[in-house]
């Protein structure tokens, strides 16, 4: 008996480098898997290394399953809560005089009178008058003038990437200046 446990102990001091790895100490922390490994430590015939060597091959794929599932989890948490951000940001300028009223004459009027002469919210309007000409103008193009990028690309003489990034940024500053004055 003390043959055997010296015998054992020698075992893992001679592979205490192997015994530190994460899944194989993780694989020996199940009792039923040490005693396998014990009984072919003791007696090492081609069944108990057999034995040994399925369990832990079944062990492996169970931790390599577990590693996959959960890096799905993650990554597929950070896409979403990326196009959650997306749309939330994409969207953040809401007139406060919609520009579809019920009569075309009262629609006309709005259309010519522009973004800033629309908006009734102080703070929205002094955010609003920080931005660069070229950004308010795409702004009033997209928002009261209701007009596609490529529109506005083609009247503006430049790209519909352009356009789209100045709309973003714009809408980022105002989101910026419109929650510091909330906070």
């Amino acid at each position: 008996m003390c043959n055997e446990h010296q015998k054992i102990e020698e075992f893992f001091r001679r592979n205490i480098e192997q015994v530190k790895n994460p899944i194989i100490s993780s694989f020996l922390a199940d009792a039923k898997n040490l005693y396998l490994v014990q009984n072919a430590i003791l007696y090492p015939t081609d069944c108990n290394m057999k034995m040994v060597d399925e369990t832990f091959q079944s062990h492996y794929i169970r931790v390599r399953k577990i590693k996959y599932v959960s890096s799905l989890i993650y990554y597929f948490s950070l896409d979403f809560d990326k196009k959650r951000r997306r749309l939330q940001n994409r969207y953040l300028l809401i007139v406060d005089n919609g520009i579809s009223g019920s009569d075309s004459a009262g629609e006309d009027e709005r259309i010519e009178e522009g973004l800033l002469d629309t908006i009734e919210n102080e703070e929205l309007f002094k955010a609003l008058r920080k931005l660069t000409d070229k950004q308010l103008q795409i702004l009033e193009m997209i928002y009261v003038k209701d007009s596609p990028i490529k529109v506005i690309a083609e009247s503006l003489q430049t790209t519909p990437q352009n356009i789209s990034n100045l709309h973003r940024k714009a809408l980022n500053k105002l989101h910026h200046m419109l929650r510091k004055e909330v906070n």
